[in-house]
């Protein structure tokens, strides 16, 4: 494994997160707008739902260890092997990161009124990436049958 990222892993984050971060605007706006949601529960669900899709991924990868291997390290042995290759960089890096981001999460609990509305927002955000963010992933994971 090479020291750091190589040009087709860098491109496959940029797609990825562009594509998870224009999902979860999307989701985001939807929630917001048409359901009424305040912005705290449509975020902890984007959240959630990103959470678990990685999850899935990671467990994806861990039952196919080749998941993991450089793309270049991949060619020799076909297309379908290389295009494995690229997997946890273009989705659970690019695509998972753009669409749970904790700055985001950050501008919500700040733009809160009330002080006291802050401070009940990092300690709720803390509590639920423990109590609910961390099960999640490992359920993702069970779900990919890890």
């Amino acid at each position: 494994m090479s020291a750091g990222a190589t040009l087709v892993e860098l491109v496959a984050v940029a797609i990825g997160g562009g594509a998870g971060a224009a999902a979860r605007y999307q989701l985001d706006t939807y929630l917001k707008s048409r359901r009424g949601w305040a912005p705290l529960w449509s975020l902890a669900v984007i959240n959630l739902l990103g959470t678990i899709a990685l999850g899935v991924v990671l467990g994806f990868v861990l039952q196919h260890p080749g998941a993991l291997q450089q793309p270049e390290a991949l060619q020799a042995s076909g297309g379908a092997a290389s295009a494995l290759g690229i997997l946890f960089p273009l989705i659970g890096v690019g695509v998972a990161g753009g669409f749970t981001t904790f700055s985001t999460a950050m501008v919500e609990v700040f733009t809160q009124p009330q002080p006291a509305r802050r401070i009940v927002g990092v300690v709720a955000m803390l509590l639920a990436c423990c109590a609910v963010f961390l099960p999640a992933v490992w359920g993702g994971a069970a779900l990919a049958g890890a």
